[in-house]
């Protein structure tokens, strides 16, 4: 007869499975490799569940294996959180014992009729680490020096509070920061961050940052441009939807062509963002970022308004493409951005995919599941003789359990993402769900608010949007420990159990703050994870893993260094302001330098390539020409560059003799150069500023020898001069113009901005 031990121990197991200090000293048999004693959360991760249940036990012993109505099911690998859900689920089952001996190890070598008999050798190696583990539940491990977060990151350098800040404004507000914000920092130091994200979160660029954050994920700027996102509405459904086409109706002033023409533009563009523009209002309004899921409403300028049929008397002015609002389509329930057409059409179905693969995508954005990975061994394609093989056949039900369920919330949105309930769901699949819950019959035709409020509910959302503003902001990978090497899966999963240690901090302070999202921006760019930039030296071994994915050293995307260079130079890399940026323009640079269409390109390059090179040297060529000579015409205290010098300092006079003063003014005005471009703080007697002066000085000369001797001209080529505003187009005064170099020292600065706009420094964050 199999019993259940009881015992004060194992009714306190929940607090103690991952304590590190619960009685016990630790044993030669308990610490691992460089004799670091291991938790009890270690020891199984390292010793049990990769080695031994993974191995033998998760085929059956999963949600959807043949074992999964016992109590011993496991979490897959790629479950967030699995290491513990899988320590709680052991230890429960630890408790039942037959013959005094714990069915652990009875079933595993074939005992108590194991359904699939023996999978393990009495004596061996993984039986003693199931014994062992079995110990440890009644004697957990006393880890003397177990290190936490705090102490972990204590070993690595940082970004100090003014680098953390420039950063930030750079990342989040593409601008430097301000004279008042910097003061913050300095009196309040990293803490000052919570001010400084409620002063960006009050800016327009912040928002087109999130927004192109989630934009990477919902691909809806697809639509973008044209009649793309209109032309996907149901004009039976939405007879408005090209409203501004009737001249007699549509608000217009007169019958001019390109006022209706702007008017289609900005209806279709703002149909196409609105599920980004509700993830703005959520943070711009310290809405409940839930709501992305769960709002009854959907947000719409005039324009999109109108196509919908919603009611636009709320607008101040319906005409105002910026003016956006709450409404309502009549006659639709509406579930935050699933419910979107842009969203349904990004994620489409067909007539047998059944809402499968929009289950998918949602579980992966909004819960932090991958779903694909549930089944983690590979599929049999000779063993599916099944009738129904998402609903019998195991090698299949490990997914369809989790998807088909979540399918069918969707049921009452077609292909074409119209509201368009059916008659009946299917039969042949599971009811529609979430979890072990189906939806009431009575809600059916509210389906997806239903699994709106199911998802907003679930610890894994919290935990998504987490994931989700941590990628958008570091540029990051989650760690997900792989490979076969021993060691560096170890320290991966090191590394693995911080991260996720801090995850769960910010969702736990995301949840207590009402799922406040600016909360989740802050922690994280608090964080060590965003701050780093030097590891510990680690000696021989793969333990530099335990610090992967982290810190500094993004390349920054096409959007980014477009507006890091117009914050930094002052001017766009465009030769006019009548032109779009070029790293901004599909037909230029922006796919080329890894960026993203949201249609045929829709996964960034994150490692440099040759072409990439090319184009950040031209960037910095072209910029440096553009803006040298115009940053001289300006009043100095208005200068971005040359705070400490003008165009007739120069380092000797024509016998070469030393001009100490100037040659001063030069190095000084380099340092500012060095903070100001690079975010380098640097002394005046830093090898790095002797570096940048030697290149000005070098260049100087050159010129001046190549000048003497007529070989060059003393005018500046076309682009480089400073003849007119470059946003304005106006003409500056005759006795301000750049037009000449007799001095060779705009050119000189000109070779020492290129180097700088070319640095690592620059170019990365």
């Amino acid at each position: 007869m199999i019993r259940v031990k009881h015992t004060k121990k194992a009714l306190a197991l929940a607090l103690c499975l991952t304590l590190v200090a619960c009685g016990r000293g630790d044993r030669d048999e308990d610490r691992n490799e460089g004799d670091d004693c291991l938790s009890n959360k270690e020891y199984f991760s390292k010793q049990v569940w990769k080695p031994v249940l993974e191995q033998r036990c998760f085929s059956c012993h999963n949600t959807s294996g043949q074992a999964k109505y016992t109590n011993l099911v496991f979490q897959p690998s790629s479950q967030t959180g699995h290491i513990d859900a899988n320590l709680e689920a052991f230890a429960k089952t630890a408790r039942y014992e037959a013959d005094g001996k714990s069915i652990l190890l009875l079933k595993p070598i074939g005992g108590l009729e194991h359904n699939g008999g023996p999978v393990l050798e009495e004596g061996s190696d993984e039986f003693k680490a199931i014994e062992r583990m079995l110990e440890r539940l009644d004697n957990p491990v006393e880890c003397e020096d177990t290190e936490t977060v705090e102490t972990h990151f204590a070993k690595v350098e940082l970004l100090d509070p003014g680098q953390t800040l420039r950063k930030t404004t750079l990342n989040l507000g593409g601008r430097l920061p301000t004279p008042e914000e910097e003061a913050l920092i300095e009196e309040q130091g990293i803490d000052g961050m919570d001010q400084i994200i409620e002063n960006l979160a009050q800016e327009d660029i912040f928002y087109e940052r999130i927004e192109g954050m989630f934009n990477d994920m919902f691909l809806t700027d697809r639509y973008l441009g044209g009649s793309n996102a209109v032309g996907l509405l149901d004009t039976d459904v939405f007879p408005e939807a090209r409203w501004y086409e009737n001249r007699e109706e549509n608000d217009l002033s007169g019958e001019d062509p390109a006022e209706v023409e702007g008017a289609r533009q900005h209806a279709n563009n703002s149909v196409a963002r609105a599920p980004l523009k509700l993830i703005s209002h959520l943070i711009r309004n310290n809405k409940p970022f839930t709501e992305m899921l769960t709002a009854d409403y959907m947000i719409a300028n005039g324009y999109s308004a109108r196509v919908y049929g919603a009611d636009t008397s709320g607008f101040s002015d319906k005409l105002d493409p910026n003016e956006w609002r709450e409404v309502k389509i009549p006659g639709q329930p509406h579930a935050g951005v699933l419910s979107s057409p842009m969203f349904l059409n990004r994620f489409p179905t067909t007539a047998t995919n059944r809402n499968r693969h929009r289950s998918r995508m949602i579980y992966k954005f909004f819960l932090a599941t991958d779903v694909m990975a549930l089944a983690e061994r590979p599929l049999d394609p000779t063993s599916i003789e099944d009738f129904n093989p998402t609903l019998y056949n195991p090698q299949c039900t490990s997914c369809h359990a989790v998807i088909d369920p979540v399918a069918g919330a969707f049921q009452n949105w077609d292909d074409g993402g119209m509201y368009s309930p059916p008659e009946n769901w299917f039969e042949d699949m599971r009811p529609p769900g979430f979890g072990e819950a189906s939806i009431p019959f009575a809600e059916r035709s509210a389906s997806l608010p239903w699994l709106a409020q199911k998802f907003a509910t679930d610890q894994r959302f919290a935990t998504a949007t987490v994931h989700n503003f941590y990628y958008g902001i570091t540029g990051h990978e989650i760690v997900n420990p792989l490979g076969s090497d021993q060691e560096i899966y170890n320290n991966q999963l090191i590394a693995q159990e911080f991260q996720q240690e801090f995850f769960d901090e910010v969702a736990a302070k995301f949840i207590e703050s009402g799922y406040n999202a600016k909360v989740v921006i802050t922690e994280i760019v608090k964080s060590p994870y965003y701050r780093t930039v030097n590891i510990p030296d680690m000696g021989e071994g793969a333990k530099e893993q335990q610090y992967v994915e982290q810190g500094t050293g993004r390349l920054l995307t096409p959007e980014m260094l477009h507006r890091k260079i117009e914050a930094v130079t002052g001017y766009r890399w465009t030769q006019s302001n009548r032109e779009n940026n070029y790293l901004l323009r599909t037909n230029d640079y922006r796919i080329l330098y890894g960026g993203i269409d949201s249609d045929g390109v829709t996964q960034r390059i994150t490692e440099p390539n040759g072409i990439m090179a090319n184009v950040q040297w031209r960037m910095a060529n072209e910029m440096a020409c553009y803006t040298t000579a115009r940053d001289f015409v300006l009043p100095i205290e208005e200068r971005r560059y040359f705070r400490h010098v003008e165009t007739n300092f120069v380092p000797e006079d024509a016998n070469g003799f030393l001009i100490q003063e100037a040659e001063s003014a030069i190095k000084q005005n380099i340092q500012h150069l060095h903070w100001h471009i690079l975010g380098e703080r640097v002394t005046l007697d830093d090898p790095e500023l002797e570096r940048t002066y030697n290149l000005w000085y070098d260049t100087w000369k050159e010129g001046q020898l190549l000048l003497a001797e007529e070989e060059i001209s003393n005018d500046l080529i076309g682009s480089c001069r400073a003849e007119r505003d470059f946003y304005t187009n106006e003409e500056y005064p005759e006795e301000d113009r750049i037009r000449r170099d007799s001095n060779y020292t705009i050119r000189a600065w000109q070779a020492v901005i290129t180097y700088m706009l070319a640095d690592y420094h620059f170019l990365y964050e």
